[in-house]
């Protein structure tokens, strides 16, 4: 079966973006890779900006699904929390080049009105925050500003995803987003649990 057209655009951008960076990509080298013409692109998409926006985009829509599967369940919140995070992190290790974007490009955002961008950017630790809400609701957690606990766990999320993009040993990259998930939360936990 053939590829939808918007996604094998995306797929070509991905590749062309995590090769050459966001400013040396052109929708040209895109359609090259794709083995399109360039006006295909246009059907789907005005700049590479909207590509990027789009990649943001799928990301997105992927954690948000794997958020709202949580909240169905009945695990403990911080359960639910490190089932988010593996699942951050298992999406960067599916595909590398993805993770590169996600951490290289997001500066890209702006000041222009809200994008997919910042969407993800907000929306990731806004899931954070309202599962430490819930965390602190149910007494898992010490009573604690869950904005600045979301803003930095994030903070660290981006950090441990940048260290292993950018690993070229990739036995040592896949130890790291195996083991993200858990270290995290074990971080975490120390700071924020009940027994302290």
């Amino acid at each position: 079966m053939r590829k939808n057209r918007k996604e094998l655009i995306r797929e070509t951008a991905i590749e062309v973006m995590a090769e050459c960076g966001f400013h040396n990509s052109t929708t040209d080298k895109i359609a090259e890779h794709a083995q399109i013409a360039v006006g295909t692109i246009s059907n789907y998409f005005r700049n590479k900006e909207e590509i990027l926006e789009y990649i943001f985009a799928v990301e997105l829509k992927k954690r948000q699904e794997a958020y709202n599967e949580q909240m169905q369940n009945d695990a403990p919140a911080l359960k639910k929390l490190c089932a988010l995070l593996e699942l951050h992190f298992a999406e960067i290790a599916k595909d590398i080049r993805v993770g590169r974007i996600l951490v290289r490009e997001q500066q890209l955002r702006g000041d222009r009105k809200p994008n997919e961008i910042s969407a993800f950017l907000q929306g990731v630790p806004h899931w954070i925050q309202a599962l430490l809400d819930l965390a602190l609701k149910q007494g898992e957690i010490r009573p604690c500003n869950t904005r600045i606990l979301a803003a930095g766990i994030f903070g660290a999320i981006q950090g441990v995803a940048a260290n292993a993009v950018f690993e070229e040993d990739k036995r040592l990259q896949k130890q790291i987003l195996e083991n993200a998930a858990t270290e995290l939360m074990n971080l975490c936990e120390l700071g924020i649990s009940m027994n302290r």
